[in-house]
């Protein structure tokens, strides 16, 4: 996900320095500009804090009991979990020989004793900055990669099968009907369709995109989305059923955005569930929050794959006997933006051979 604006409080620094005094000064500093602060008296103390949870940054004496900063930061700098951490040393020496020797450890930055407020702060945010250009940079990449597996991949063959059957009709004495061909290539045209529209669609709200708040009761929104998926559902005998247990709830929401969410889930209800099957969507609420749920009783997802659902273009495998079902590998993953750009939280349970209930919790 591409960084979010800079805010001393998104950040978590570790300063090591085995002298009391030192960390006390450093982190009253840091914690006076707003930034989370963990101290760490000793280099096997910082070594342990990392394992435990990943800093953004790394404040490191070079002079602290076995083992030193230089070996600390080399063991960060070896270990691909933690070595594109920005590790900036800092020391009473002001020796050239030692400010190289924390260059080559792999350190980013030097910052000499007594320290002065102004240059460590300004030092912290630089790096800080950096580190989150990277990330950018590195995210950008990440998404070229996947639009080039689309290209390659999810566009080329729908384009391959509508040429395929233009072919047929130009050549004239193929003996498919008309009809047919091109009722074939409007099916496969608004795949190609769905796919693009999920892409522009995830990466507007990948970059930002504002949301126009307004306090919503959330009732008539759940029967709009119900009832936008009726002929579909009645083409397969399946009852969409509406439960609303709190009518007047209500949310500051982007109607438009979370009707998305919402709709998607149930139009993904109605895909997996089989003939003659149910989608339950309620509406339910507490003093603090307000929840929407959509259940099924379609085939259910392997829990080894839950972790990975609302991430962009996962697909979970298609299971011996089940009915192919397309899809563009975004939905989910563009639920998920919506809702946690409104502050809330999307969540699933599913069991295999009984069905899924996406939730969605809004705060009120």
């Amino acid at each position: 996900m591409i960084p979010i604006p800079y805010a001393p409080g998104n950040y978590s620094i570790l300063i090591v320095d085995d002298t009391p005094a030192n960390l006390s000064v450093l982190s009253f500093m840091l914690q006076q500009e707003g930034f989370r602060v963990r101290p760490a008296i000793s280099g096997g103390v910082a070594l342990n804090a990392v394992r435990h949870e990943l800093p953004d940054l790394v404040l490191l004496d070079i002079r602290m009991p076995e083992p030193d900063g230089y070996e600390v930061c080399r063991q960060l700098k070896g270990d691909p979990a933690t070595q594109n951490i920005p590790v900036i040393f800092i020391s009473a020496l002001d020796d050239v020989e030692d400010k190289v020797r924390a260059f080559e450890a792999g350190g980013v930055d030097y910052i000499t004793k007594p320290f002065h407020v102004e240059e460590v702060v300004a030092r912290v945010r630089a790096h800080l900055t950096l580190q989150d250009q990277r990330r950018a940079i590195e995210h950008l990449s990440n998404l070229k990669d996947d639009l080039m597996h689309i290209v390659a991949h999810d566009l080329k063959n729908p384009i391959s099968i509508i040429r395929g059957y233009a072919e047929l009709l130009l050549d004239g004495d193929s003996g498919l009907e008309a009809d047919d061909a091109l009722r074939k290539m409007h099916v496969t045209a608004d795949r190609m369709l769905a796919l693009v529209t999920a892409l522009l669609d995830y990466g507007q709200l990948e970059r930002g995109m504002p949301l126009d708040l307004h306090s919503y009761t959330l009732a008539p929104l759940l029967a709009d989305c119900a009832d936008s998926f009726a002929l579909a559902a009645r083409e397969k005998q399946i009852a969409i059923a509406l439960r609303i247990d709190a009518p007047d709830a209500s949310a500051l929401i982007d109607r438009e955005r979370m009707a998305q969410a919402v709709c998607n889930l149930i139009g993904n209800a109605v895909k997996y569930t089989p003939e003659g099957g149910q989608v339950e969507a309620s509406l339910s609420a507490d003093d603090r929050s307000v929840q929407i749920a959509i259940a099924d009783d379609g085939p259910g997802i392997p829990p080894e794959h839950l972790p990975h659902l609302f991430q962009r273009f996962y697909r979970v495998p298609q299971t011996t006997g089940a009915a192919r079902v397309a899809g563009t590998g975004l939905g989910l993953a563009i639920v998920k933006l919506i809702v946690e750009k409104h502050g809330g939280v999307v969540g699933v349970e599913s069991a295999v051979g009984v069905g899924s209930r996406f939730t969605i919790r809004l705060p009120r």
